[in-house]
């Protein structure tokens, strides 16, 4: 069962990679698309140098001057670092894992069921013998 388990992840991460693959391609093809299409509009009214480098630095200038934007604006204000729970920060050891569970069983048993499910599931993944 967990072969095909592993087998269903490493297809959808193929397919994942395929599908970054192909958006990547279609990106830089528009901004071919987009480059030759400047380059047509000027062409009529300078010659193919003066029109290359046009659309060039339009094509180079925008997502630029975006990036400098960014930059240059103000920071936002970051919300505050809030200290940690001091139930959870005195378990040390193998046992931690357990102990945050017991104690977020006490408030919420439902989320501590499942979160013991995700540490059954990743237990017995990383004990599966190659």
């Amino acid at each position: 069962m967990l072969e095909k388990l592993g087998q269903r992840l490493g297809v959808r991460a193929v397919a994942g990679l395929l599908l970054l693959v192909t958006a990547t391609a279609l990106i830089w093809v528009g901004v071919g698309f987009a480059g030759y299409a400047l380059y047509l509009a000027f062409l009529a009214q300078s010659g193919p140098p003066l029109a290359a480098a046009l659309a060039a630095v339009i094509l180079v200038i925008a997502p630029l001057g975006w990036a400098v934007i960014v930059l240059v604006r103000r920071p936002r204000a970051r919300a505050q670092i809030q200290p940690p729970d001091p139930r959870f920060a005195a378990f040390e050891g193998d046992k931690t894992a357990l102990n945050v569970l017991a104690q977020v069983a006490q408030d919420k048993p439902l989320f501590a069921v499942l979160f013991a499910g995700i540490l059954g599931a990743a237990e017995a993944i990383r004990r599966r013998k190659p």
